[in-house]
């Protein structure tokens, strides 16, 4: 192995290459901090040139609008009957015969249902037999009566002769008395039977069913042959529903905002989609008196004439109630709200360009705009789209939305 200087010959053949290896990465990173550095200063300068030119950034902004506490209020509501009856049946028996089906008008009185009562028919002439026994009796009741009024009188005329003894005119009068007793008691025996009789004759009276008003029968549940038990629980049968749609009900929850303007008899304007461009014109007849307390509205009942039927029950309809408020209250566009942990708010502009937040209290949705009760008081520019990074103090640049 030769050397050179006292270094063996492969240690400085790494050397020699360490050291070119470490002089080309030296010129490289010196190429690069000469070139990239100087482009890097004159980007960050001409960022900071550029948004020094343009300046706070740009919002749309809307005007807050006071609105009049007036106005026409439009709920959604369900149309339903005015009256609707399950008919039952106060007797039990087999259908004989119906004489009505779904659809038809019927009168108040009209007869609906026949019914076979066998069980009843028996029993009222049992009842009726009896009641003829029990007057036989108080007949024959009477008669000894009679016989002992008689005797009584005989006997008091004998006594006073002192042509008896006064045991057996004694006895003579309280037989009298108990004949009379007797009278009374069979008396009101057949008073007992004739009110049994009369309740049963009632009973069997009621194996015809009458319609309890004017209205429609909107269905029918049993047929020829069905049999029918007697009253309203589980184990009765229905025999048909009916319904008086004139007038008509609609239910409508009104806010609390507006629910001290409302009052009964007030017209309410009632839209439905079915009769396209026509309104038919209702009124309130009353309202709950209390809040729901789970959403805070009042339950209103407005009826509505419908004299022809075209109106039915179950329809969708809108109705429009004129009401008002205790106070003005401030549009803004729904976008312009915040709802986040910090509360509900508003970004609202000033001439200077800078940012506020608002708190507000929110009232009627209008779905485009919302209605707010308090916060603001009219002609504030709020911001219409504020970003969720918008804070007090906020330099902003305003611009008018279209």
């Amino acid at each position: 192995m030769s050397a050179t200087w006292g270094i063996p010959m492969p240690l400085r053949s790494w050397n020699r290459r360490y050291l070119a290896v470490a002089g080309a990465v030296l010129l490289v990173a010196a190429a690069f901090l000469l070139g990239y550095l100087p482009r890097r200063l004159a980007r960050s300068k001409l960022a900071a040139a550029t948004a020094a030119e343009q300046g706070p950034p740009r919002v749309a902004v809307a005007k807050a609008v006071a609105v009049d506490a007036g106005r026409t209020l439009t709920l959604p509501a369900d149309l339903v009957a005015f009256q609707q009856t399950f008919v039952n049946a106060r007797a039990s028996g087999y259908v004989r015969r119906w004489l009505v089906d779904i659809g038809d008008r019927v009168k108040n009185g009209q007869l609906l249902l026949q019914l076979d009562t066998p069980e009843l028919d028996k029993q009222l002439a049992s009842a009726r037999a009896s009641l003829l026994q029990t007057i036989a009796a108080l007949a024959q009741a009477k008669a000894n009566r009679d016989f002992a009024y008689v005797t009584a009188r005989r006997e008091q005329e004998l006594f006073v002769k002192l042509l008896i003894s006064a045991q057996e005119n004694d006895q003579a009068q309280t037989q009298a008395a108990v004949w009379d007793a007797n009278v009374k008691a069979a008396s009101a025996t057949v008073n007992a039977q004739r009110a049994n009789v009369q309740q049963l004759e009632q009973l069997v009276a009621f194996g015809k069913v009458y319609a309890p008003y004017d209205g429609t029968i909107t269905r029918r549940v049993v047929d020829v042959g069905t049999l029918v038990n007697a009253g309203a629980g589980t184990t009765a049968t229905a025999l048909f529903e009916i319904s008086r749609t004139d007038p008509m009900r609609a239910f409508v929850d009104v806010p609390q905002a507006f629910a001290p303007s409302v009052h009964a008899g007030a017209d309410a304007k009632v839209a439905v989609r079915n009769f396209r461009g026509r309104v038919f014109t209702g009124r309130i007849v009353r309202d709950a008196g209390a809040l729901d307390p789970a959403s805070r509205t009042l339950r209103t009942e407005v009826d509505l004439p419908n004299p022809k039927g075209e109106l039915l029950p179950g329809m969708y309809v809108d109705v429009s109630l004129d009401v008002a408020l205790s106070h003005q209250v401030i549009r803004v566009p729904s976008s312009a709200v915040i709802a986040d942990s910090r509360g509900v708010h508003v970004a609202v502009v000033d001439g200077s360009g800078e940012v506020r937040l608002v708190a507000v209290t929110p009232g009627l949705d209008n779905g485009n705009t919302v209605d707010l009760v308090a916060g603001l008081s009219g002609g504030e520019q709020v911001m219409v789209t504020p970003p969720s990074s918008v804070t007090d103090g906020m330099q902003v640049q305003a611009v008018s939305a279209k």
